[in-house]
């Protein structure tokens, strides 16, 4: 019994010395390499699995449990995205540190590894390309290595090689839905990560790659105006209901106060805005809303509501019929009962108004 003691304590000092490695420069992530060479034997990796301390992901690679399921995440219905978008990029980040330089992110990983929107329903898999051309395409169970025959499309942003944003959202065009591909190119291009040229551009490179057809058709539907999805989707749902619109449209009232608009629809006089609950809160906030952050975002979020409320009051009395559609009132019937309300508000003054921006959007 006294010799199992000290073989207990040197087992237990292993563990911990892999739990700090995964809280310091393994960002969540070991591999059987890096285990040994912290002169943790392999037999310890193997038992924390078995503990559930440690989940392994690929052959000799492994995720701390606690980050890949935070506690309490199932619970939290509203961050299910955000939950599964942090999942995703570790485990991309853990095969990325598998296979190196011969790989990169794509399609709908390289999409969240630059910080844009992706299809919750595609997050499940893994997309890398290789690196070097001639290489065959792989299939695992979770994960898709795919081929790339263009040049210079791989780079690096905070620290994971993947392609560039132009690639990478016409790549994810061909796995996911016509809205979240138009959604992607949407958000690339208003963060200024690409150009709506650039993209034109990518798609004439690609022009050979089979089923380009939803890619292009996403292409010919993206303005990079929208500053969110839901504001993309509400833009499709107009298209799709048939009526004439302005997206992102400065209106200055006669109090001489400017406001720019989600959609305005000319002929009927009407404003249409997008309520997306995340912009009442702050970015930083959004996953783990506890304690001071969350009497800090209920502070923040009543004084925007306020500015909604007080903004919307103006347009108004300006003459405008103003509508507003959350992200569960996106459907076209839904909405044309919205602008149908709206448009009974609205007085002649607020038909066919030209955009009047401040000076310095003019510039």
């Amino acid at each position: 019994m006294n010799r199992e003691i000290p073989e207990l304590a040197r087992l237990s000092g292993m563990r911990e010395l892999i739990r700090t490695f995964l809280e310091g420069n393994g960002n969540g992530i070991i591999t059987s390499a890096e285990a040994r060479n912290l002169g943790c034997s392999p037999e310890v990796v193997r038992g924390m699995v078995r503990s559930k301390e440690l989940v392994r992901v690929a052959r000799g690679v492994y995720v701390s449990a606690a980050r890949l399921n935070p506690p309490g995440g199932r619970s939290a219905g509203d961050d299910a995205f955000a939950l599964a978008d942090r999942r995703h990029l570790l485990l991309l980040d853990a095969l990325l540190r598998t296979y190196g330089p011969k790989v990169a992110a794509s399609h709908q990983s390289a999409v969240l590894a630059w910080g844009l929107p992706a299809a919750s329903s595609s997050l499940d898999r893994r997309h890398l390309v290789h690196t070097a051309r001639g290489r065959t395409a792989r299939r695992h169970d979770d994960f898709t290595i795919h081929t790339c025959e263009l040049d210079g499309v791989i780079t690096e942003h905070e620290g994971r090689r993947l392609v560039i944003p132009p690639l990478a959202v016409v790549s994810q065009a061909l796995q996911v839905g016509l809205v979240d591909a138009v959604a992607s190119m949407d958000a690339a291009v208003v963060r200024e990560l690409t150009t709506l040229q650039e993209i034109a551009e990518m798609l004439e490179r690609m022009r050979h790659t089979p089923l380009l057809g939803l890619a292009r058709r996403a292409f010919g539907l993206a303005d990079g105006l929208s500053e969110s999805p839901g504001e993309t989707r509400l833009r499709l749902v107009i298209i799709q209901l048939g009526l004439r619109f302005r997206a992102q449209h400065w209106i200055r009232t006669e109090t001489g106060t400017f406001y720019r608009v989600d959609f305005y629809l000319p002929e009927l006089g009407v404003v249409l805005e997008y309520d997306g609950r995340e912009k009442y809160l702050r970015p930083e906030n959004r996953l783990n809303r506890t304690g001071v952050e969350a009497a800090q975002n209920s502070a923040a979020g009543r004084k925007a509501l306020m500015a909604e409320k007080s903004r919307e009051d103006d347009l108004r009395i300006d003459g405008f019929g103003v509508g507003r559609v959350t992200a569960s009132g996106l459907r076209p019937e839904q909405v044309s009962r919205i602008i149908t309300k709206a448009g009974q508000q609205a007085q002649p003054r607020a038909l066919h108004r030209k955009a009047e921006p401040p000076a310095w959007a003019r510039r």
